[in-house]
């Protein structure tokens, strides 16, 4: 009888980056044996790390910093740095550390040098100035050099003692910690820098120093250059994933668990396929073919893998990767019908119109709504048993204080009643039909008549509040700045492209970055 063995070990990773994995594996007597590589992602189940997250290419070692640091601040709807806390500037000495020992552990590599070159010395000198004008985002001056690094090589002692001191004498200076600390007018390596920080969450690379160098990011043409390069790297993509959980409130979703009597089947392991399943549809419908947003509502296919297969009821022949099927548009609309934020947005045992409604009126329709007047909450034993749901949120939310909102949230929810609490198609609820059929009263005081999903999604495509609540919330998530303040046209000016482009998603992500790259540099 064959015996397992498990090894198993917690490391938190930033998504969109590459890691180099050797995997050293061999048997002993054992006639037969087999080894399976398994992971645990963020908001899933432990399972065999899928083959699309594997390559054979091989990458540059990647340090993973394990020092906790406290959250940044998100009440304004995207997270910035808007204090610094003394927790906050602990993790940031720890780190700081953490990094000067690394540095020290990995010196050959880093220095291409061994302990017995005669040139040891040197080389180990240009490193360190190489990590701080890296570290910097710009050439040192001859004053930073010698402040930062020429000084302490000066010095008795070891040589790694001053290693240690550059690492922790840089990585604490607000020059490496903070944006925008130049006194002068932004230039062409505040450009790199805006542009590295947009769409990568990181520093700039080698290129992007070199054209700033060279004075070849002054134009609005040679930023759009760089960032149409920069969008093939894996951390663009995990920026743009980053925003669309935040626009789809993916990253507020704690518990997706359903009645076991009522919904039976609907295990983790499903809830994490359907969040995988989106996931793919986001990065599909972004990334490959014409890009265009209104796709992400009017899609009439998902990705689904046997499991999901099974449980929806699709056929297809799949294994356990996924893929695409196309199903009628009256039953399947994009990111508006995908099974995962249909079950997101409902109770344990039955649908919540209140809860889509409100999901729907704010993050795809883009409508404020204010905080309701009172807190209620719904106790389905409250109603008389025959009553549909859309009957019981109505009586619910009948009276006059409640409709000042509702009248909005109601439409919009009552439209996706076709679909059950894990976001199954169906006609009936009980022994009674489903109604999806409502007006929606827009801002303008004009009423849209919607009969189900595909309405809604249809409406809110050509919506251009919509469009412009999508552009705003991309430009909020990518910039990390409000959007007035690059002024009171960028709006305008970025729809006016965004339409131009057939709805371009990853054009209007390079027209965002350049504008906020170029904001000072134009007019100076």
């Amino acid at each position: 009888m064959r015996s397992k063995r498990s090894l198993m070990r917690g490391l938190r990773l930033i998504g969109g980056r590459v890691y180099p994995l050797r995997l050293d594996y061999f048997k002993f007597k054992e006639k037969t044996a087999a080894i399976s590589l398994q992971w645990k992602p963020p908001h899933g189940t432990q399972e065999p790390v899928p083959a699309r997250n594997l390559s054979t290419g091989s990458v540059t070692p990647t340090m993973v910093i394990t020092t906790p640091f406290p959250p940044d601040d998100s009440s304004v709807g995207y997270e910035r740095g808007v204090a610094v806390s003394k927790a906050w500037d602990d993790a940031a000495t720890q780190t700081a550390v953490e990094v000067a020992n690394y540095v020290i552990q990995h010196l050959d590599r880093l220095s291409d040098s061994k302990s017995t070159d005669t040139n040891r010395a040197g080389k180990v000198e240009a490193f360190c100035s190489e990590f701080v004008t890296t570290a910097f985002r710009r050439p040192l001056s001859e004053a930073q050099k010698r402040l930062f690094v020429s000084a302490h090589f000066k010095k008795a002692g070891k040589a790694e003692d001053a290693i240690k001191r550059v690492v922790l004498l840089t990585l604490k200076s607000p020059r490496f910690l903070y944006l925008g600390l130049e006194d002068a007018k932004p230039d062409e390596f505040v450009v790199a820098e805006r542009l590295s920080f947009g769409l990568w969450d990181s520093l700039p690379d080698r290129e992007l120093i070199q054209a700033a160098a060279a004075g070849r990011l002054h134009t609005r043409e040679q930023v759009v250059q760089q960032a149409d390069r920069m969008l093939g790297d894996p951390r663009a993509r995990a920026k743009v994933q980053y925003f669309l959980h935040h626009w789809l409130q993916m990253d507020h979703v704690e518990n997706l668990s359903k009645d076991d009597k009522l919904y039976p089947g609907f295990t983790p392991e499903i809830i994490g396929d359907l969040r995988t399943s989106l996931d793919v549809f986001l990065e599909d419908a972004v990334w490959n073919g014409p890009s265009d947003y209104r796709q992400l509502l009017l899609a009439d296919y998902l990705y689904v893998n046997d499991r999901l297969a099974k449980f929806y009821g699709v056929e297809t022949n799949t294994a356990d990767d996924f893929v695409k099927v196309e199903f009628d548009p009256k039953q399947r609309s994009g990111v508006v019908t995908h099974p995962y934020l249909l079950a997101a947005f409902s109770y344990q045992k039955s649908t919540s119109p209140i809860h889509r409604g409100v999901f729907l009126t704010r993050n795809i329709v883009g409508r404020a709504l204010k905080p309701p007047p009172m807190a209620m909450t719904f106790k389905d034993e409250a109603f008389a048993p025959d009553l549909t749901m859309r009957e019981k949120v109505a009586e619910l939310t009948r009276s006059q204080a409640c409709q000042t909102c509702h009248s909005v949230i109601n439409p919009l929810g009552f439209s996706l009643e076709h679909y059950d609490a894990v976001g199954r198609f169906r006609t009936s609820e009980g022994d009674r039909p489903i109604d999806s059929v409502s007006n929606y009263t827009t801002d303008e005081g004009e009423t849209i008549r919607l009969t189900g999903a595909r309405d809604l999604a249809q409406f809110a495509a050509g919506s251009e509040q919509a469009q412009n609540a999508f552009i705003e919330q991309l430009f909020n998530q990518i910039v990390k700045q409000p959007m007035l303040a690059y002024g009171p046209n960028v709006l305008n000016h970025l729809r006016q492209s965004f339409v131009e482009s057939g709805f371009n998603v990853k054009k209007l992500l390079v027209d965002i970055v350049t504008t906020s790259a170029l904001h000072g540099l134009e007019k100076s």
